[in-house]
């Protein structure tokens, strides 16, 4: 519980200096903000070269082994904080790295890994349940030292090959409705848009539905 408390104190504080303090309280508080769920099966990906990076880049897949060994650095602690909380639960993530500097990272709860769905508490309040083979993405993060130049969509694609390669049929994942550039990333990579949900949030609470409408 001290890790924990620890890890959001200083997400916050990186909050703020990424985006100020509008974004800190727009994370917090929330009222009937629109989520996009999506669905992508992993035989239908876009090649790997659609997103060709420079030759010191490369999307690698996180183990507990290379951050404890500090063989790959962090900008921000909290995204440091929280790769080593992710791995202990359990989850599985990917980074594109730069050199030994992550520029961004993703997040996947594996059904397999647990041996049964629902590992991930996203997957209650969006409608989504993971089969056996199937893996829910989340909290994708790129470096703002790093946008830009289709950092993103290659950071998501390329996981999503390795994911692939693992034996995982089909990712689900959401976005904001409101972030247009995690829009833009979902629909260049072809997923598919499911049914909008609303979400209410107060500090750590979150209060959604459904609101039964396609997006537009």
């Amino acid at each position: 519980m001290l890790q924990y408390c620890k890890m959001r104190l200083v997400q916050a504080r990186d909050m703020v200096q990424i985006g100020g303090w509008r974004t800190l309280l727009r994370d917090m508080f929330y009222l009937n903000r629109v989520a996009v769920p999506v669905e992508i099966a992993l035989d239908s990906l876009r090649p790997v070269s659609d997103f060709n990076r420079p030759a010191d880049e490369a999307v690698v897949e996180l183990s507990a082994q290379l951050l404890a060994e500090r063989r790959l650095v962090y900008r921000f602690q909290s995204r440091y904080l929280k790769a080593l909380s992710y791995l202990g639960r359990g989850y599985r993530g990917f980074a594109l790295v730069k050199g030994a500097t992550v520029a961004g990272d993703i997040w996947c709860a594996d059904s397999r890994q647990g041996g049964a769905p629902g590992n991930h508490p996203d997957e209650a309040w969006l409608g989504i349940e993971c089969r056996c083979g199937e893996a829910y993405t989340f909290d994708m993060f790129v470096d703002p030292a790093h946008r830009g130049g289709n950092v993103a969509a290659a950071l998501q694609n390329g996981a999503l090959h390795l994911l692939k390669k693992r034996g995982i049929t089909k990712a689900y994942g959401f976005f904001w409705a409101d972030n247009l550039p995690a829009l833009w990333v979902h629909r260049t990579l072809r997923w598919r848009e499911l049914d909008r949900v609303r979400a209410t949030r107060l500090l750590l609470t979150k209060k959604l539905h459904v609101t039964g409408q396609r997006p537009a």
